[in-house]
């Protein structure tokens, strides 16, 4: 009887459906190198046909070849700028290929982590996002001077 849930929770992890959802990956490369790099990855190295493409917008479709009933599945890559809690720049990527199981995905996005590690060795230093320039300072009660001021002095009161 106690082999049960654990036969159960296997038949959850063998049956499940794919692609139920995406799988992710941050990069500390800069957003040009990670776009030129999938792009390279996905139509050169593997071969996969692009269907449409967008720079500005960060995202790739293409064509995975599937097997069995389903020949021809479609991929989506997105490449997102983003500042992580530090206020530094990262690339985040969403990858989801229709109708396969998500190790899939993970191999092609292992791929892309070691096509820039080949082509551009380690991520550059890590840029500071401008607007986030680190944490807020903090900020003086209006009735009190700034620490760095001293105090003004206040007039005598004409009681």
């Amino acid at each position: 009887m106690r082999a049960v849930p654990w036969l159960m929770a296997a038949a959850v992890v063998i049956w499940s459906p794919p692609g139920l959802a995406d799988v992710e990956r941050t990069f500390d490369y800069r957003y040009d190198s990670v776009w030129s790099g999938s792009i390279r990855l996905i139509r050169a190295d593997k071969g996969y046909p692009i269907k449409d493409k967008d720079r500005e917008n960060g995202f790739i479709l293409f064509v995975y070849p599937g097997t069995g009933s389903v020949k021809e599945c479609l991929g989506s890559l997105q490449i997102i700028r983003m500042t992580d809690e530090r206020g530094f720049r990262k690339v985040r990527t969403k990858l989801t290929i229709a109708h396969q199981p998500s190790y899939l995905e993970v191999q092609l996005l292992d791929g892309l982590e070691q096509k820039l590690r080949e082509e551009y060795g380690r991520p550059p230093p890590p840029e500071r996002d401008p607007g986030k320039g680190g944490p807020p300072k903090e900020q003086p009660p209006r009735d009190q001077p700034p620490k760095d001021q001293p105090p003004r002095e206040q007039p005598p009161s004409s009681k």
